[in-house]
C-alpha cells in the first residue's frame, strides 16, 4: 500500500461536497475517503482547545478528505456550565465549518451533563450549518439523541438509486441527564449502551433497506466499543497482525458506573447480523487505536462474529486524558472492492501515518509492521507560561552578563 501523494489546495477543494447539494457521493475515480476526529473533549481550557482545532486543520491539510464523522466526546460536557455549552460545540466544529467540509457525529459519553443539553446545546447547534448531516431517527427517552444512517451514491447515480455504501451511526449514551438531579442532588447517570429500542430500528431498518435494494455494503460508527473488542484484547493482540496503539483496557458499553450484564448484546447480535457490514468504528478509551477481525466466538456470550473489522479511532482533542500523540483515523473506500479493498491508517498530528492496513477477507492475518512508537515524533510544543518564564530567565541572564564587576 503505497500512501496517496498530498493534494493542492485546489485538488482539497476539489474532494469535497457542496453544502449546496449536500449528497454524499463516491469521486469520480471510485475512492470515498473518510477521516474521523475521536475524543475531541472541548472546554476544558483556551489552550487545548486552539491545539485540537489545529490537529484537525493540520490532518485535513494533507489528507484527501470526502466526508468527516466526529464520533463522540466533542465537548467535555462536565467542564461547561449552561450559558456557555453550545459556544463549545461551535469551537470544536469551526474547522469544519470554516474549511466547508461536510460532517456528522456519533454522540458519546460526555456529550450529555448536567449543565450540556445533547438534544439543544449540541444536536441544535450542529444542525444550524448546512454542512452538518447529523440526524435523529429514533424517539424516546432512552434512545439517545445521534440514530440514523446516510447513503452513498456512486459518483454520477441519481440520490434516487441503490446506494453504493450506508454509514450508520448509533448513540451508545453514558454520561449524566441535563439538569436532572436525583437523590442527594447528585447528577443521574445515562445508560452506557445503545438501546433496545434503536436495535429494533436498526434491525427494521436495513431489512427494509435489503428488500428495496438488496445487501449493500456499510460501515457503523459509535463512541463506546462493543464488549467483543475487551474478550479479543483479553485474548492478546498480535504486533503485526493487528498494529497500534494497545494501552489501556477496554471499556465496553455497559461499564462506566454499571455492572456489566450483556447490555449490549443485542447491539452486538444485530451487526453480526448486518449482510455487508465491513467495519465498526468507537473510540471513548484514549490511548487504543488498533483493529481486529471479529470471526470467532464471544466465551461469554456464545456469539459468533461474522468477520466484519472492528476499530478504534485516534484520540485527536487536546481535552481528555492521554499522552500518545494526536490524529485522526483514516478510511478509504474504493467502490469497485468495498469487501477486500478498504484501506485504514492513523495520520498524526506531526504529519507521520501509523498502521497502515487493508480490511480485506485475510485482515488479521496478514502481518503488518509494528507500530512501536505510538507517541509520534518528540512534541516540540511547548507551553505558553514556559516560554514567558524561560524569557523571563533570558532577559535576567544578559542584564547578569553586561553587569561590570
Amino acid at each position: 500500500m503505497v500512501p496517496r501523494p498530498e493534494l493542492t489546495a485546489s485538488e482539497r477543494m476539489a474532494s469535497r461536497v457542496s453544502p449546496e447539494d449536500p449528497t454524499l457521493r463516491f469521486m469520480k475515480d471510485g475512492t470515498f475517503h473518510i477521516s474521523i476526529f475521536e475524543d475531541l473533549h472541548f472546554a476544558e481550557d483556551d489552550e487545548t482547545d486552539a491545539k485540537s482545532r489545529q490537529v484537525m486543520s493540520s490532518i485535513l491539510a494533507v489528507e484527501r478528505t470526502n466526508f468527516v464523522v466526529l464520533n463522540g466526546d466533542l465537548v467535555s460536557g462536565e467542564r461547561t456550565q449552561k450559558f456557555n455549552s453550545s459556544q463549545y460545540v461551535v469551537s470544536a466544529i469551526s474547522p469544519l465549518v470554516n474549511e466547508g467540509y461536510l460532517w456528522a457525529s456519533a454522540y458519546g459519553n460526555h456529550d450529555s451533563e448536567i449543565n450540556l443539553d445533547p438534544k439543544e446545546d449540541v444536536f441544535n447547534t450542529e444542525r444550524r450549518h448546512r454542512n452538518c448531516l447529523t440526524q435523529s431517527r429514533v424517539s424516546g427517552p432512552e434512545a439517545g439523541i445521534t440514530n440514523y444512517y446516510l447513503p452513498v451514491f456512486s459518483h454520477s447515480a441519481p440520490n434516487t438509486s441503490k446506494p453504493a455504501l450506508i454509514l450508520w451511526f448509533f448513540d451508545s449514551k453514558g454520561g449524566h441527564y441535563y439538569q436532572k438531579s436525583g437523590e442527594g442532588g447528585l447528577s443521574v447517570k445515562r445508560r452506557s449502551w445503545v438501546d433496545e429500542s434503536v436495535v429494533e430500528w436498526f434491525t427494521s431498518t436495513k431489512s427494509k433497506l435489503k428488500a428495496e435494494f438488496g445487501i449493500v455494503p456499510s460501515l457503523a460508527f459509535y463512541h463506546i466499543p462493543v464488549h467483543a473488542m475487551l474478550e479479543y484484547q483479553q485474548g492478546g493482540l498480535h504486533p503485526h497482525r493487528n498494529p497500534g496503539s494497545n494501552r489501556e483496557s477496554v471499556n465496553p458499553q455497559g461499564t462506566l458506573g454499571w455492572s456489566y450484564d450483556s447490555q449490549d448484546m443485542k447491539f452486538m447480535k444485530a451487526l453480526v447480523e448486518t449482510e455487508g457490514l465491513v467495519a465498526g468504528f468507537s473510540g471513548h478509551d484514549h490511548l487504543n487505536d488498533w483493529c481486529f477481525k471479529w470471526d470467532e466466538s464471544l466465551t461469554e456470550h456464545g456469539l459468533t462474529g461474522n468477520g466484519m473489522n472492528l476499530c478504534y479511532g485516534r484520540h485527536t482533542g487536546y481535552g481528555g486524558y492521554g499522552n500518545l500523540t494526536r490524529g485522526s483515523r483514516q478510511i478509504l473506500l474504493h467502490e469497485a472492492n468495498l469487501r477486500d479493498k478498504t484501506e485504514t491508517w492513523v495520520r498524526l498530528e506531526d504529519g507521520t501515518i501509523s498502521a497502515h492496513v487493508t480490511l480485506n477477507s485475510t485482515y488479521s492475518q496478514d502481518s503488518y509492521p509494528a507500530v512501536t512508537n505510538s507517541m509520534g515524533k518528540k512534541s516540540i510544543h511547548v507551553p505558553d507560561h514556559l516560554l514567558s518564564l524561560f524569557s523571563l530567565w533570558v532577559f535576567f541572564l544578559i542584564i547578569w552578563r553586561s553587569t561590570p564587576r
